[in-house]
């Protein structure tokens, strides 16, 4: 299961945040960015860190970088890492044809657009569509309500 989506910068600001898991209001999410930009930075050039601490629990971190952004994925032990890493590239596509070339100025003018794309890919959790072309039909569709 994706326990969170985060978006962050290369200096650590926090852009998009979406926790799925059911304790999210005990969740400090200045920390858990500051926590997972620490982690991202001493790994280097990994995308996937196995041993990450969530909620008192381990958890994986699985990410990518795209220009100035981090696209960030906690998951659980049972979801697949390199899967996630193919969903990660398969979201940016789509938001790259959406705003028509992503930069991180899209993200902080059009936070509603980025979560009505990321909630037609993940519901509680769980990949519910990867088809770019559905999605982004679902995502138009809405646009025009």
């Amino acid at each position: 299961m994706i326990e969170a989506v985060l978006i962050i910068t290369k200096q650590g600001t926090s852009r998009f945040i979406k926790i799925y898991s059911e304790d999210e209001s005990q969740l400090d999410k200045e920390i858990l960015t500051k926590n997972i930009f620490n982690e991202i930075v001493q790994a280097k050039d990994s995308s996937i860190i196995f041993d990450f601490e969530y909620m008192k629990l381990k958890r994986k971190l699985v990410y990518r970088l795209y220009g100035s952004i981090y696209i960030i994925f906690i998951i659980d032990e049972a979801e697949n890492e390199l899967a996630m890493l193919d969903f990660i590239s398969v979201m940016m596509s789509i938001l790259d044809e959406v705003f028509k070339g992503i930069s991180e100025l899209h993200l902080i003018m059009n936070p509603e657009k980025l979560y009505l794309i990321i909630d037609e890919m993940i519901s509680g959790g769980i990949v519910i569509e990867t088809s770019k072309t559905e999605i982004i039909s679902n995502y138009m569709e809405k646009m025009k309500d």
